[in-house]
């Protein structure tokens, strides 16, 4: 069975596709729950993925697709265990706006998650962008359309 990971940035639309796949009836799992630890990283912590709580969640997915998404540093060590690795993106303003006005999530509400927002859009994102096979853009596509997209990667 396939494993599609979708990855990107806050306000892209990880956690929306992920219901309404789930919705669905497919099997879905935010990585944000459950499957993340704390490192220290120099001064600072990291959330990480939890990599015992990963290679168990690909071992059990065996008997059905799977959809996962994350953003972690440490992702790619899985990349190999994805049929796709798709990213989802949307402009900055338009991730801006979505994460002010969720009321799911609480990240990004303040100045200084905002600003951690902004820098992953200057810095991560390219990272990101090298290292999918797949890219969405999100800011003016609805949930359904990106819901059908990832569910012929499937088949693909």
């Amino acid at each position: 069975m396939a494993i599609i990971f979708i990855t990107g940035l806050s306000g892209v639309g990880k956690s929306t596709v992920l219901e309404q796949l789930g919705r669905e009836g497919y099997h879905v799992v935010d990585t944000d729950y459950n499957y993340v630890r704390a490192i220290k990283n120099g001064a600072t912590t990291e959330r990480v993925w939890d990599e015992e709580k990963i290679i168990n969640l690909i071992k059990r997915s065996k008997q059905s697709h799977l959809f996962i998404s994350g953003c972690y540093s440490n992702q790619s060590k899985f990349y190999r265990h994805f049929k796709h690795v798709v990213l989802l993106k949307a402009e900055l303003d338009v991730m801006l706006e979505r994460v002010t006005k969720r009321t799911t999530n609480s990240y990004g509400k303040s100045a200084e998650e905002m600003a951690e927002i902004i820098e992953g859009y200057k810095y991560v994102l390219p990272l990101l962008e090298k290292s999918s096979d797949i890219m969405i853009d999100t800011s003016e596509v609805n949930v359904e359309i990106v819901c059908r997209r990832l569910k012929e990667l499937l088949y693909m």
